[in-house]
């Protein structure tokens, strides 16, 4: 009976060891299978994104930028600069409560002891800056920088994407406030005045100007005995007017 006993006692003590080593190493297993899944998710999230930055290729030298709007100036020492914004259009959209539309780019000028010095320039577009990281991502904004020759700057572009992370709530842009308080008006009267000046310079001594009876529609009949020479002192102020009242004509549609 005691041999049956002791026999009955070592089996079950074999089957309990057998089984503790097994759910030991079905442990050890789990482990490691989580272990490596944890690995390999760390290893596709560093592979995931692209380096912020990369995408400063697609932004080109911006043209025309001569007859964008400068909505800012700063002077800070020996430096000045001044902030160009390509459209009237992005500016309403933001003094509107708008995002900026895509297209939008702005351009800082930097003068350097009165000398041009750099432009760095930031675009929209859509889709664009979808490659970062959420965390490092500005939004649909890349940027580049060029040199006064207008030729690309080989350095850390990247930081451009640090510096402007931190105006999140002004659409990543630094000088949000002097953009919702510019007043476009100025621009259309700036405009107009230099319009008026340049016709004014322009001289007409050799022009010579009929007037034309109302009658006279055929263009054949032009430069007929029924047209009279218009005098300088006129003449002058009539083509002027004319001018004007044709680039006002264009710029309006």
């Amino acid at each position: 009976m005691k041999k049956r006993l002791f026999h009955l006692f070592s089996l079950l003590l074999t089957l309990t060891l057998t089984a503790c080593n097994n759910n030991e190493n079905d442990t050890m297993d789990n482990s490691m299978d989580i272990s490596q899944q944890e690995e390999n998710s760390s290893g596709a999230k560093s592979g995931e994104y692209a380096e912020i930055g990369s995408g400063a290729s697609l932004v080109k030298f911006p043209k025309d930028l001569e007859k964008g709007i400068v909505f800012a100036t700063y002077d800070r020492g020996d430096i000045h600069e001044d902030i160009y914004q390509n459209s009237k259009e992005a500016i309403e959209a933001v003094q509107n409560g708008e995002e900026f539309p895509s297209g939008t780019v702005i351009t800082l000028v930097g003068y350097k002891d009165g000398e041009l010095d750099q432009f760095l320039v930031m675009e929209k577009r859509t889709g664009w800056g979808s490659q970062y990281s959420p965390e490092e991502r500005n939004g649909e904004w890349e940027y580049q920088h060029f040199t006064p020759d207008r030729e690309v700057v080989k350095d850390d572009i990247g930081r451009c994407s640090s510096c402007h992370a931190n105006q999140e709530r002004d659409q990543y842009i630094n000088s949000m406030d002097q953009l919702k308080e510019f007043d476009l008006g100025e621009v259309a009267q700036s405009k107009n005045s230099s319009t008026e000046a340049t016709i004014a310079a322009i001289t007409t001594e050799h022009w010579k100007v009929s007037e034309i009876s109302a009658h006279m529609n055929d263009s054949k009949d032009v430069n007929k005995g029924e047209s009279n020479l218009i005098d300088d002192g006129e003449k002058a102020k009539k083509i002027q007017d004319v001018l004007l009242k044709m680039y006002l004509q264009q710029y309006k549609s």
